[in-house]
């Protein structure tokens, strides 16, 4: 499966001490260098900026810096970069939070996991508490869901 993520994903799974799941759901992920660039903005969080200056071996970095000029428009430069590098390696997933974000990577025939979806599928897996890591998220961080969003990506992990 190629997965590309987004600097949102990375960026709250930093904050919650969880970007282990990310090899554990997935293996390896893409990220466009930009993305890598923006984890170690200054006003990024410590703790991301401390793991993007030394990224893992399991985060493969493009630096090819190719972005889809349309999407430049619409989008800020991580989630353009993103979904270009997606369409270069015909990515199966696009991890990705912000809502045009999504909106556009769907238009383009790509599925996307946000966070939550992230910490929901490694609730389902035992790794974590989702009810508690959601709770968490979004009583610790700028990220803003509703207890109904949380509800939903919960259901929509569970076996039929």
């Amino acid at each position: 499966m190629i997965v590309v993520s987004d600097t949102t994903p990375l960026r709250y799974l930093a904050i919650l001490g969880l970007l282990e799941l990310l090899p554990r759901l997935f293996g390896q992920v893409f990220c466009p260098g930009i993305v890598l660039q923006e984890c170690c903005h200054p006003r990024a969080p410590e703790v991301l900026r401390r793991w993007a200056q030394v990224p893992p071996g399991w985060l493969l970095v493009d630096d090819s810096g190719e972005m889809a000029p349309e999407l430049l428009e619409v989008l800020d430069a991580g989630e353009a970069a993103a979904i270009t590098l997606a369409q270069r390696l015909r990515a199966d997933l696009i991890l990705i939070d912000e809502k045009n974000g999504r909106h556009c990577t769907r238009a383009r025939g790509f599925s996307t996991a946000a966070t939550l979806n992230l910490l929901a599928q490694a609730g389902i897996q035992g790794w974590v508490d989702y009810r508690a890591t959601a709770e968490a998220l979004k009583s610790n961080t700028n990220f803003r869901i509703t207890q109904a969003v949380i509800d939903a990506a919960w259901q929509a992990v569970q076996p039929p």
